[in-house]
């Protein structure tokens, strides 16, 4: 979001102070035989007349006699003009008159009609002025120009809440609508570029208009999208969209889908407003969703970096596979409304409920002397297109403006060009891929988001939602695996939509830094907060119901038995924990063959045991029995050390942080001399005043034999304490890291840092974003964010050999190098501090908090927050085996009380190299199960699914978001490189 005031009114990059000085108002129509008889008038009572008249070319045409005049602007300089004038024109070989009227208020500017056709070289025009008994004479040079097509599009931009409390933003917006309707119908007669659209930019508001509409009402609306009153784009919310995960990411869209097919329409655009940037990945899912067409209106200045350069440039983005892509445009910034008339009529600002309002007045503070300097400015920027869109909102959540059409009329009325157009997105698109398909470039990559440094200014919330958004896939999966009936579509959706809307960009109130105590700018964190806090309780819900009530009559008498469940597409070796409630029958965990394996009761009262090859998607039965578990290779614990035989860790005495890493296998220390896991507080806005934590306390607390950690507790600057565990399995790939801060509430600008140095030489940084990954600079398009990064799952560090793979499941965002986020406070408006490229360098910083906005988000934050790190050292980089390692990260095996059979698991098997799982669930049909699948090479992959009953066949088909069967598939079918693909398998 954005500070409103500083963001709108410096919004637009061609809007000078001399253009908005000039106060240039429609004079009327052309009549020379209007009185010269007012030349006797009394000048007495005038102001003094002007001294001087300047020629300003424009790229408009008036309507002059029913034909297009080149216009050229006439500037009055040392005064107005206020008697009556001649005014006498020489241009490309033909001569013209026209009289110029007395005006007692004075004239400071004057359209002029050039006389003849349209040149097509620069022409020098001359104009010879008479009034008062004087003849004032000027010159300018006139170059071509095109006819202009703008196409307006008519929006309220939808914060979810920001500008008041939610239930009065949700009114607002709720209204529009309803006042659309009418002003559209009275409309509807008008000619049609004037006949009104309204743009409700968000479906979470018609999704709520819809909830709380009579049926007369419903079908109102219903009629309205039919006529193409109200248009519908597909996104349910302006969100962060590389925050989300690939699962919500494509729940975006499903709304939409069902609007659309409830209503048999297409929806296949996506508005995004104030957000600049986007994630590659909905590139990637554009079939599963149908978007082909993407609209963004990004912020105007606020903590944009350099993205403004993407201004009016569109081109068909192109996903990682180069199979799909999408037509984006990112416009102008939609606050353009609120700098020309929304600041100039009632607003959030000046009431506490606006109504759309009146002025009587239409063209005034419309688009005029702006839009004329806003196109010569694309014409001098080698625009190549004789069209282009603006948004028109008169601020954030916003009354409509109910003016608009009659502005546009008047508009066309005059000027032949360039000629408004009241557009949906959808038209717009339409108009401008039928002109222009084979000239719009086609380029790929990822634009790497700005706003989601914000996030981490409520970083407990954040972990919150990240953690409920893998558990609501696990219970889908779980769900699936067990073919278990009565599916309940519905609570999964309002759970995905929580997760969404937690995600969706407005976080707080206008004054929720300058203000935090204000009651709405509390009132409106809270809501926020629920989002979050809501998805944790229905995913914890429905993981439950997911894995009981299958009839298992319970444990034997002095045996306990539990479920372990693998939610993942491959078969995983994993450390496995019993909640203390469901392991109190003994220390001692066999399989269902009876053999023992190997475990131990945790400090925590939890008994962990080791679970070797549990099988893909499956369930696995495990009893625990009075006496000890069976002894795994022993792991070793020191004061300062750690090693489970795979994985030898050093901590500094002094510090705590971690100075050797060392693999069995391969060759030096991964861990650079300063330390992994360092603890820093930033103070301010300066590098130079890096703080780190104190003095260790080292303690030993798992002692072994298959479980070792050691516990740092160090005083830390911005906090009350800090703790950090280090974590070794018998067994296991990997190192655990728990970091757990107890952070203090302050004010005062902060960030809060994890810094790992790896020591990796020839090091590239690559990293995971919804639906596969990325390399950090070689996949980003050029003028988007590279101070700080948004990962997925994992963050790979790899040189030729070796490597380390970096997952962070609570904590999404990250820096390469010295901290690049330092100095990065406020809107930051044409900072030079916007790095525009990355250096390839072993240095990952995990950016756990902050509070560096301005507005909008937290001011700060306390309490205690946990973040948990994974490691793990491996050979040269395998696209495969890392994203399965994030995905184990992501989704540890559900542990829970047994329920029916011993073992269960999905009805086929999946083969595929170089292919993984992204999402299992059932079909809410009832007729078989949903998957995506994602091609992790950068080749044609082949994916086979075959019946574990041989007697029973498969129907396969791809699907999309609606569940649809959009075609059969054999039972083996290839994936793109770097492709996704959405299936539906049942039984035949």
């Amino acid at each position: 979001m954005k500070h409103i005031i500083a963001k709108l009114l410096l919004c637009s990059c061609f809007l000078t102070a001399g253009a908005s000085a000039r106060g240039l108002k429609f004079p009327g129509t052309y009549n020379r035989d209007l009185a010269l008889s007012q030349a006797g008038a009394d000048l007495s009572q005038q102001q003094a007349p002007f001294t001087s008249i300047e020629l300003q070319p424009t790229i408009a045409y008036l309507n002059h006699h029913g034909a297009p005049a080149r216009m050229v602007r006439m500037h009055f300089h040392g005064g107005k003009s206020y008697q009556p004038a001649m005014v006498y024109m020489y241009f490309n070989g033909h001569e013209d008159s026209l009289a110029l009227p007395a005006n007692p208020d004075g004239i400071q500017d004057y359209e002029l009609p050039l006389p003849g056709e349209a040149v097509g070289k620069d022409t020098q025009l001359f104009v010879r002025l008479q009034s008062g008994g004087q003849t004032y004479t000027a010159r300018c040079i006139v170059s071509p120009t095109r006819q202009w097509n703008v196409y307006l599009m008519p929006h309220s931009h939808v914060d979810v809440g920001y500008t008041n409390v939610q239930a009065k933003v949700l009114a607002i917006h709720m209204n529009n609508i309803d006042e659309a309707i009418k002003i559209a119908a009275r409309t509807a007669g008008y000619p049609p570029e004037a006949r009104f659209k309204w743009n409700t930019e968000a479906l979470w508001v018609v999704d709520k208009y819809l909830a709380a509409a009579s049926d007369e009402k419903k079908q109102t609306f219903r009629e309205a999208v039919k006529k193409g009153w109200i248009n519908l784009d597909g996104a349910y919310a302006n969100t962060n969209t590389s925050a989300t995960s690939p699962a919500q990411l494509l729940q975006l869209f499903a709304t939409g889908a069902r609007l659309a097919k409830d209503y048999g329409i297409t929806i296949n655009t996506m508005f995004q407003g104030d957000v600049p940037g986007a994630s590659w990945g909905l590139i990637s899912q554009s079939a599963i969703t149908g978007m082909k067409y993407f609209l963004s209106a990004p912020n105007a200045n606020d903590r944009i970096g350099s993205s403004g350069q993407w201004r009016d440039k569109p081109f068909y983005w192109q996903d990682a596979s180069g199979k799909q892509q999408v037509l984006f445009w990112q416009s102008s910034p939609y606050s353009i409304g609120y700098t020309l008339k929304g600041s100039k009529i009632p607003n959030f600002f000046t009431i506490e409920d606006p109504k759309p309002y009146y002025t009587g007045k239409p063209s005034e503070n419309f688009l005029n002397p702006y839009l004329f300097d806003y196109l010569s400015q694309l014409e001098h920027n080698h625009f190549p297109y004789n069209m282009t869109l603006l948004t028109w909102a008169m601020s954030d959540n916003a009354p409509i403006d109910p003016e608009l059409p009659d502005a546009v009329k008047a508009w066309n009325e005059r000027y032949t060009s360039p000629k408004l157009i009241i557009t949906s997105v959808k038209q717009f698109f339409h108009d401008f891929e039928a002109g222009w398909k084979d000239k719009i470039p086609v380029f790929s990559g990822d634009y790497t988001e700005y706003w989601t440094d914000g996030i981490a200014s409520a970083a407990k919330e954040t972990a919150i939602n990240r953690n409920a958004s893998d558990r609501l896939q696990q219970a889908g999966a779980i769900w699936a695996i067990r073919g278990k009936s009565g599916y309940p579509a519905d609570s999964f959706r309002n759970t995905w939509t929580d997760l969404i809307m937690f995600n969706e960009h407005t976080w707080g109130a206008f004054n929720s830094v300058s203000n935090p105590q204000d009651p709405k700018a509390v009132a409106q964190w809270q809501f926020k907060q629920a989002f979050a806090l809501d998805a944790l309780a229905r995913s914890e819900a429905l993981l439950r119901s997911s894995t009981n009530g299958n009839g298992y009559t319970g444990s034997t008498k002095g045996v306990q038995a539990i479920d372990v469940y693998n939610t993942l597409g491959h078969s995983r070796t994993a450390l496995v924990r019993i909640p203390a409630a469901l392991s109190t029958s003994g220390d001692l965990v066999k399989d269902l063959n009876g053999r023992k394996l190997p475990s131990q009761r945790l400090s925590t009262g939890e008994l962990a045991f080791l679970a070797t090859a549990l099988p893909p998607f499956s369930k696995q039965r495990f009893t625990i029995h009075a006496g000890n578990g069976a002894s795994p290779k022993k792991t070793t614990v020191t004061g300062y050390s750690l090693d489970n035989g795979i994985y030898s860790i050093r901590v500094d005495p002094k510090t705590g942080n971690i100075t050797q890493l060392l693999k069995k296998g391969y060759s030096g220390n991964f861990a650079d001399s300063a330390g992994l896991n360092q603890y820093t507080y930033m103070p301010g806005d300066s590098a130079e005043k890096i703080q780190y934590s104190g003095p260790a306390d080292i303690h030993i607390k798992e002692k072994g034999p298959l479980v070792v950690s050691l516990v740092i507790n160090t005083p830390a600057p911005g906090a009350r304490s800090l703790s950090r565990e280090i974590q070794l399995a018998a067994g296991t790939d990997q190192v655990t890291l728990i970091n757990t801060i107890d952070k203090t509430a302050i004010g005062s600008k902060e960030s809060v840092h994890f810094v790992f140095p790896f020591r990796i030489p020839g090091a590239q940084v690559r990293y995971s974003i919804p639906w596969g990954s990325i390399a950090a600079e070689a996949d980003q398009l050029p003028h988007t964010n590279r101070n700080w990064y948004t990962q997925q799952r994992w963050v790979d560090v790899s040189g030729k050999n070796t490597g380390v793979t970096w997952s962070g499941p609570d904590a999404p965002l990250f820096e390469i190098g010295q901290y690049p986020t330092a100095g990065l406070l406020g809107g930051l408006h044409n900072s030079p501090r916007w790095i525009s490229f990355t250096e390839q360098q072993p240095l990952i910083s995990s950016w756990v908090m902050n509070n560096l906005w301005h507005t909008n988000f937290r001011r700060d934050q306390e309490g205690i927050a946990t973040f948990h790190y994974y490691l793990q050292v491996h050979g040269p980089f395998d696209a495969a085996d890392v994203n399965n390692n994030g995905l184990e990260n992501h989704q540890p095996p559900v542990v829970t009380a047994a329920d029916g059979v011993p073992s269960e698991s999905l009805f086929f098997n999946i083969s595929g190299e170089n292919v993984y799982v992204e999402n299992l669930y059932p079909a809410a049909d009832g007729n078989g199960v949903l998957l995506q699948l994602v091609n992790t090479s950068g080749h044609t992959a082949t994916v086979t699914l075959t019946s574990k009953n041989k007697s029973t066949a498969l129907n396969i088909s791809e699907s999309d978001i609606l569940e649809t069967n959009k075609h059969t598939l054999p039972d083996s079918f290839t994936i793109p490189g770097k492709g996704i693909i959405m299936v539906r398998v049942a039984k035949k």
